[in-house]
């Protein structure tokens, strides 16, 4: 290693070196000080009060340095600022090797990832390593970590990968309150192969547990994959994989399985799923599923950790193949519907399911149509047996829109349709059927301009819609035909439907934005086949809030039914209302149908204080007299942590979970479990 001659010559008369270096040389130490002497007899230069050196990527900054020319030993002392790149370790010693870059600072100090590094010493070994004695790992800003901190006599330090420490006690307020004879948290910034961290814990259902205990594989830039096992006392050890890939847009998915032999239940238990979207598939397809299997009822309610998993009775497993081939859109698809009850699983599928579509084209330039197609065959397993049909149709739907004097819109439409069937219900072969229908629809548009001046309005639009539609089916008779998905079924209609609707539109506020203020809408229909109107179908609909802040929001809608015989009414009436104000929010939902039928909703959340947080949820029905479903948590900002209470019940099944966790390590939290049965 080379020095300046001049700043040998200059520090030898006590004189102060420039602050900067021109020559182009990567071993050149460039330093500066208040005052630098050079000890010619020792080899040594002493920066006095603001030292600066740089190195090659190294920067140093303290007090006072030792630079140690013949050994190439940097020491700092006070105040100390060692640098590297992005890194950066304080304290009040330091010892640094500039041939080997290796370090060691005394009551040192470092940010990893969302936290910091404090160690009363601390060796950088190389670029990605630092082992850290009596170390202290925390996210809190400001030293010393007032609120928790993880101690451990020895901790080593990946950086940009994870820290890991052993043995490890989480202190809070200096006071130990768990300890583990090892622990790793990661603080890698982009995607890295490594553990996890896992959770510890205990349940009525699983007794003592560890969750989430896993390995985290980066397989390449395109494929990564999660081992996992879940160690339940009371069910035995739960293996699990889950692979991720994106090959967009040839194929981007995620692959999961799961499998316990579960000593509670006495039997294999497992899980399997599977998702794929592909853009580009074979030929120039596309290609989509969402596969799912799990080997019992129960399987994902026994081993849930969400609601909406514990509340799920249903599985739906589908595939589809697509490709257009010369403008026809083709779709291959497979379909399956597990629902669960009790101790039965009914299954709904269609394989193979078969659709193709041509584009739209135009007849004599004013009539629309198209051609559609579908293969379809059900299948459905009861505990009562199993039933079987099939079906094959070619469907069109003619229609045009003409308008008469820029007034009146005329709609004309048919529909015809052919189909084939593996058997009827009396069981002959391949019977065959042609259906079509009729119809057509007349409407316009009607405005008028209120002069208003009221609650915040300027002006009223009121827009009327009044309708008229005519459909004829002849009667087919297709009773004998079994209902197959896609194939329409040609009920025997001969009817005329009418439609009113009304729309008020208003302009608000001092920016005059346009709002809408009230709908209304009217609708029946007579039928010829039995000379009778239908019921008479009415909306009425305030979206409108006229009244001011805290009430944010407030809107009315009123619909139902009325019999124009016997003139006997239904209604059911809602209100949604919203109250929000700095410290508080509810929204309240308020439904009442004709009979006595009572229920409310509310949501909401108040903040007390800066740091508690209220949330709430629930349904009650005025004639049962009770809560349906509700929810509560409750939120305290522990600065660097925040604890977490929350309760939720559906009907008779109810579940609840309290933990304080660090919030910027969610991870690693204080649970119920701790407290073991006691809380169940």
């Amino acid at each position: 290693m080379t020095l300046l001659i001049i700043f040998i010559l200059s520090q030898g008369q006590g004189i102060t070196p420039p602050q900067d270096t021109l020559i182009d040389s990567l071993d050149i130490v460039h330093y500066s000080a208040k005052r630098v002497t050079y000890d010619l007899r020792k080899s040594l230069i002493v920066l006095h009060d603001s030292a600066f050196i740089t190195y090659r990527d190294i920067t140093l900054l303290s007090d006072s340095a030792y630079y140690h020319i013949e050994t190439h030993h940097l020491e700092a002392f006070g105040e100390c600022d060692l640098r590297q790149k992005d890194d950066s370790i304080k304290g009040d010693y330091l010892r640094y090797n500039l041939n080997t870059k290796k370090a060691v600072m005394h009551n040192g100090r470092t940010k990893l990832g969302h936290g910091w590094l404090e160690g009363k010493e601390i060796y950088w070994v190389d670029e990605n390593t630092i082992n850290a004695y009596h170390g202290k790992y925390t996210s809190c800003d400001e030293p010393p970590p007032h609120y928790y901190y993880f101690y451990s006599p020895r901790m080593k330090v990946y950086v940009g990968n994870m820290v890991i420490a052993r043995p490890i006690v989480l202190y809070i307020h200096d006071f130990p309150v768990a300890a583990a004879p090892f622990w790793f948290i990661p603080i890698a910034k982009k995607r890295k192969s490594g553990l996890l961290p896992f959770r510890l814990g205990n349940s009525r259902e699983h007794g003592n547990y560890i969750r989430g205990l896993a390995y985290y594989l980066v397989i390449s830039d395109y494929v990564d994959a999660t081992l996992q096992v879940d160690v339940l006392e009371k069910q035995g050890i739960m293996p699990r994989v889950e692979g991720v890939w994106n090959f967009e847009p040839f194929s981007k998915g995620t692959i999961y399985g799961s499998y316990i032999n579960d000593q509670t239940a006495n039997k294999e238990r497992y899980s399997i799923q599977a998702r794929n979207a592909s853009d580009y598939f074979l030929f120039g397809s596309s290609f989509n599923f969402d596969i799912k299997y799990v080997s019992d009822n129960t399987y994902q309610q026994d081993y849930a950790e969400t609601t909406a998993l514990w509340l799920e009775t249903e599985i739906t497993s589908q595939a589809t193949i697509s490709k257009n081939i010369l403008g026809y859109k083709n779709n291959l698809s497979f379909e399956k519907r597990e629902k669960f009850k009790d101790t039965t699983t009914t299954i709904d599928e269609r394989f193979p399911m078969y659709t193709i579509a041509s584009p739209s084209k135009m007849l004599f330039s004013t009539v629309s149509y198209s051609l559609t197609g579908h293969i379809n065959r059900e299948r459905t397993v009861t505990p009562q047996g199993t039933r079987v049909v099939s079906g094959a149709n070619l469907h069109t739907a003619p229609s045009l829109q003409q308008t008469i004097l820029g007034v009146i819109t005329l709609s004309p439409r048919s529909e015809f349709d052919i189909a084939v069937f593996d058997e009827d219900t009396a069981g002959n072969a391949r019977p065959a059927r042609f259906g079509y229908s009729f119809g057509i629809g007349a409407s316009t548009n009607l405005y008028r301009v209120f002069d208003v001046d009221l609650f915040g309005m300027h002006g009223i639009l009121h827009k009327v819609s009044p309708q008229l539609t005519y459909s004829y089916t002849p009667d087919f008779d297709f009773s004998r035909f079994p209902s197959v998905r896609g194939i329409p079924s040609f009920s025997q209609r001969n009817s005329i439907g009418f439609g009113l609707n009304q729309v008020f539109e208003a302009k608000i506020g001092e920016e005059r934005n346009k709002s809408t203020i009230a709908q209304i809408n009217l609708s029946s229909s007579y039928n010829f086949m039995t000379d009778s109107f239908a019921t008479i179908g009415y909306t009425v609909e305030l979206p409108y809030n006229p009244l001011p802040p805290p009430l944010t929001g407030f809107s009315n809608q009123l619909r139902g039914t009325i019999n124009p015989y016997t003139r006997e009414y239904t209604y059911v009436l809602t209100n949604s209302t919203v109250l929000s104000t700095e410290v508080f929010s509810i929204n309240l939902n308020q439904s009442y149908t004709r009979g006595g039928t009572y229920q409310i909703w509310f949501r909401g959340s108040m903040q007390p204080t800066n740091n508690w947080t209220v949330s709430y949820a629930a349904r009650y029905d005025w004639q049962e007299k009770r809560l349906i479903d509700y929810s509560f948590s409750l939120n305290r900002n522990l600065r660097c942590w925040e604890a977490l209470f929350t309760f939720n019940q559906l009907g008779d099944s109810w579940r609840y979970d309290f933990k304080v966790r660090i919030k910027t390590i969610p991870d690693v939290s204080v649970g119920k479990g701790l407290f073991g049965y006691v809380l169940d």
